[in-house]
């Protein structure tokens, strides 16, 4: 509210509002606000925010009406008296009310004023979404990432979608949809105003993370982290100085953050833990959303199928879906297929996923193969049209990983009929909480788990749609927009806070630092060349 004018007082009329709640609103102009069309509008929609949830402290509008709404559940809490009904207050008194409502923990909405000449509609939200990652082939953060947007997009409270890139440009799967557009950061940043309201970088906070450009394009800036696994995993980085790097600016990015979001408890607890007093807020842990797996068309084979998947109709196989870094698993997944094999199994292996160069077990995954390495077939990089025939055919996948942020691959498997065999640890102990899984990673054990869905594979697909049946991407986005309307609020925690934003220099600095050490790393290695 600090942008209402310059009056020291403020108006406070306690109304009647919804489940039993009064409602207390606070304005300049004095008992006329409260009789005008506009006024009914924001309290309408500050009940729409505030019903059935306690937690809600504020719903502010600073224009045309000037009027912040408190909610009555509140009161005693933040030293709202029952005296101050139709009377003035000082606004400082008001700006402690707001403060101490933002100490308890408790929500403050605020519709956004009018930013541009002849306007958006009052009340919307303008979003940037950082779309370094959004091109390329399909990884589970792109998938989230471009879900996220779609539910965004359907809102009416969301004006504007613009995925900031290099090129500006948009991903295929986000194209035709009304509100979602692409800038060039180029673009962007040449204007002296900012472009957005938020910026959200919906996935992981590298080191291609520039918090300069966010802040010259966005009132605030809001962060998704997926995962701690490259940040506790020096195997993931070219040598221990890279993944030290990594580290330090992780950690600056996630102090920087106005909002934090986590794709689990699991990381959320993490990020509390490791970060307690360094955040603007609490972390805000949101469950993905699954239900995009229900419409996921099965392509027909042979014709929109690379000669190696389409080779595969009518054979039994299990399959292995995923990267091939070291916490895949994909050599234990082997080992499983072995005992299988040595036990009456008499399917195939097919193990999907892109492979990488640093962290990788392609090297050493079929060691564990026994006698039955042509049974084993490494695919690569698939489709999405082949992703989905492969998770339609396969017996059941073979989900052996030990570190993740969430877990899509059961999810996607289910919506296929497929089971899915894991052992169900942190993230996937939470999303997957009363669905069958093996207890521990031995080859034994997991076989006779794998075994047990190949005989009753209905049942334990059942408990995973069971399970997903409230995971949606509405839902999701319900809990993003509490996230962005507190950054937005008059009381959130980052507006009083000071950003201690690396230097030019810093960052020159380390850009050199990164150019030197790649340069010593090559002539090291021309150096250890026979001649």
């Amino acid at each position: 509210m600090s942008g209402w004018g310059r009056s020291d007082t403020l108006w406070i009329e306690r109304v009647a509002g919804l489940d039993g709640w009064d409602l207390w609103a606070v304005c300049e102009g004095g008992r006329e606000t409260l009789k005008t069309p506009s006024f009914v509008q924001v309290r309408a929609a500050a009940e729409r925010h505030m019903a059935g949830r306690p937690e809600v402290a504020s719903y502010s509008e600073p224009a045309p009406t000037r009027v912040t709404f408190l909610s009555g559940r509140i009161a005693d809490l933040i030293g709202l008296s029952p005296e101050m009904h139709q009377t003035l207050c000082a606004r400082s008194q008001f700006q402690e009310w707001m403060a101490a409502a933002t100490r308890k923990g408790l929500v403050h909405y605020a519709a956004q004023p009018d930013a541009h000449e002849g306007g958006r509609p009052r009340g919307t939200i303008s979003v940037g979404i950082d779309a370094a990652w959004l091109g390329g082939g399909e990884s589970g953060a792109q998938v989230a990432a471009t879900e996220m947007v779609r539910e965004l997009a359907r809102r009416s409270e969301i004006e504007s979608v613009t995925l900031i890139s290099e090129s500006g440009g948009v991903p295929a799967r986000l194209q035709g949809i009304g509100n979602v557009s692409g800038a060039a950061w180029s673009a962007v940043l040449a204007s002296d105003t900012p472009a957005v309201d938020i910026m959200h970088r919906p996935y992981q906070p590298g080191t291609d993370v520039d918090y300069r450009r966010y802040h010259r394009v966005a009132s605030c800036v809001a962060i998704t982290v997926l995962d701690f696994i490259a940040y506790d995993n020096p195997n993931y980085h070219e040598s221990e100085w890279a993944w030290r790097q990594y580290q330090q600016v992780f950690d600056e990015n996630v102090c920087l953050a106005d909002c934090v979001f986590a794709i689990s408890r699991s990381v959320g607890t993490r990020l509390e833990q490791q970060f307690t007093h360094q955040l603007a807020g609490k972390v805000r842990p949101v469950l993905l959303g699954t239900d995009h797996l229900r419409t996921v068309a099965e392509p027909s084979a042979p014709a929109q199928l690379g000669p190696a998947v389409g080779a595969l109709e009518n054979r039994r196989f299990l399959l292995v879906l995923g990267n091939d870094f070291e916490h895949k698993n994909r050599d234990f997944a082997v080992k499983v297929f072995a005992d299988m094999r040595d036990r009456g199994y008499d399917g195939q292996l097919v193990l999907a996923g892109f492979h990488l160069d640093l962290g990788s077990t392609f090297g050493h995954e079929l060691l564990g193969a026994s006698g039955y390495t042509a049974q084993v077939i490494r695919l690569g990089s698939v489709s999405s049209a082949e992703k989905a025939w492969l998770l339609r055919h396969a017996q059941a996948v073979l989900y052996p990983t030990s570190a993740e942020g969430f877990g899509l691959v059961p999810f996607e498997a289910a919506a296929f009929g497929t089971p899915t065999a894991f052992v169900k640890f942190g993230p996937l102990a939470e999303a997957l909480p009363d669905v069958d899984a093996c207890a521990a990673w031995q080859v034994r054990a997991f076989a006779d788990h794998v075994f047990r869905l190949l005989a009753d594979p209905e049942q334990q697909v059942a408990q995973i749609q069971a399970a997903g049946a409230d995971l949606t991407w509405s839902a999701y986005v319900d809990q993003i927009l509490v996230g962005y309307h507190d950054m937005l609020s008059p009381g959130a925690p980052w507006r009083a806070r000071s950003r201690q934003l690396p230097t030019w220099q810093t960052r020159l600095q380390r850009a050199a630092d990164v150019l030197a050490y790649r340069a010593r790393r090559k002539l090291r290695r021309l150096a250890g060349r026979p001649s």
